[in-house]
């Protein structure tokens, strides 16, 4: 039915070279189907709207119904329509999905399928290819719809609240033998009223018992800042475990995260590798903050960011200082630990910053790197495939 214009053409000579009628009735059937079917098939796609309904984000392990809606909103009946939605591999097996179906005027149909979220990611969802013709056959007409929706999947959260973490590293808010602040939920006992005071610290309980006033003492403390800068640079990884290493250390960060966000902490995310949504190729840099809004960006960072080649670790490392405060930890994730960074991690605790070193990939006995790093008062840990998290424990 392809070739039905050919073989009107050559009806139309054989007519008028005979002048029998026969032909030309033929001629007028044949050509009437075709024109009809060139303009039914067009009138289809155009009046097939599509919409794609789906949550965007995901944790590892989801699975995610994906729904197409379809409405005819033209007069005219598609007797039959193919959709075709590419997909990436990651998420489903085989990338597509393909289905027939068909509808009337007016009519609605929604047709489902399924995203297995088996790793980590930004992943685009579509194009949708719509493809739709006359109910003989003679001319199909396609449509394809551009992949505006994207679904994101987490990076695995190992549970540290099972693990803990070391407890020298002073995560949080502690106490402090150094009068910068006081906090105001932590009453260690009263003394004499002195001028000056605010009235808000008056104890009155204990004004009316000594029958002088009394002002509340409380403990100093300092508000500890959590920086985690992440090492995604491919060159300072080897060739065999670059992809593994670079991994594992999306899932140590995001742990991390998880577990300080959800002691209620100040926790901020730098990082070398390559967001695709970004327009520039600056290294990421998420400040400091509290709360699951700021769990739920760093989440969403470390599942797009991806390895590549970018600045160098140790210039990341140096402008990271600049968002912590005095007194603030960093917490860094890289692949080995050279001369370069020992002497960036040096200048940084000298500036009164707490450090927690996690090496990925070393190309030097951990042992040796463990014992200088000690030498400084800095935790080094070696963390080669996920189970190491065990040291926490």
């Amino acid at each position: 039915m392809r070739d039905l214009l050919p073989f009107i053409l050559g009806l139309f000579f054989i007519a008028a070279i005979f002048r029998v009628d026969f032909f030309f009735y033929i001629l007028y059937v044949f050509f009437g189907v075709y024109f009809l079917s060139r303009v039914w098939a067009d009138r289809i796609v155009r009046g097939i709207v599509f919409e794609r309904e789906f949550q965007r984000r995901a944790f590892l392990g989801e699975r995610v119904p994906v729904r197409l809606r379809l409405r005819n909103r033209g007069f005219l009946p598609a007797p039959w329509l193919r959709v075709h939605e590419r997909l990436p591999i990651q998420l489903k097996s085989p990338n597509f999905y393909r289905c027939v179906t068909s509808l009337f005027p007016r009519e609605e149909t929604t047709l489902t399928y399924q995203l297995d979220c088996r790793r980590r990611g930004y992943y685009p969802i579509g194009p949708l290819l719509l493809t739709s013709g006359d109910l003989f056959g003679v001319h199909t007409v396609g449509k394809e719809v551009p992949n505006a929706d994207a679904l994101i999947v987490y990076p695995r959260i190992v549970p540290l609240s099972e693990l803990g973490l070391p407890a020298q590293t002073p995560f949080g808010v502690l106490p402090t033998r150094q009068r910068l602040y006081e906090d105001p939920t932590r009453i260690v006992g009263v003394r004499g009223y002195q001028s000056g005071d605010s009235m808000r610290r008056i104890h009155w309980t204990a004004t009316a018992a000594t029958g002088a006033l009394q002002v509340k003492r409380f403990e100093p403390a300092i508000s500890i800042e959590s920086e985690i800068v992440l090492n995604l640079n491919r060159d300072d990884y080897t060739v065999h475990r670059a992809e593994t290493a670079t991994e594992l250390g999306i899932v140590t960060a995001a742990s991390i995260a998880h577990f300080l966000i959800e002691k209620q902490q100040t926790v901020g995310l730098s990082c070398s590798g390559i967001d695709p949504l970004s327009e520039t190729s600056q290294p990421i840099a998420l400040p400091p903050r509290k709360g699951r809004e700021q769990l739920m960006h760093i989440l969403e960072v470390l599942a797009r960011v991806q390895a590549g080649k970018g600045p160098s670790f140790v210039n990341l490392l140096r402008r990271t200082s600049l968002h912590l405060t005095w007194g603030g930890t960093g917490i860094i994730i890289s692949a080995h630990a050279d001369d370069q960074l020992f002497d960036s991690m040096l200048l940084l605790k000298r500036s009164g910053f707490h450090l927690v070193l996690i090496l990925l990939d070393p190309r030097e006995p951990f042992d040796g790197i463990r014992e200088r790093a000690h030498l400084v008062g800095i935790r080094a840990y070696q963390v080669w495939e996920e189970r190491d998290l065990d040291v926490w424990r």
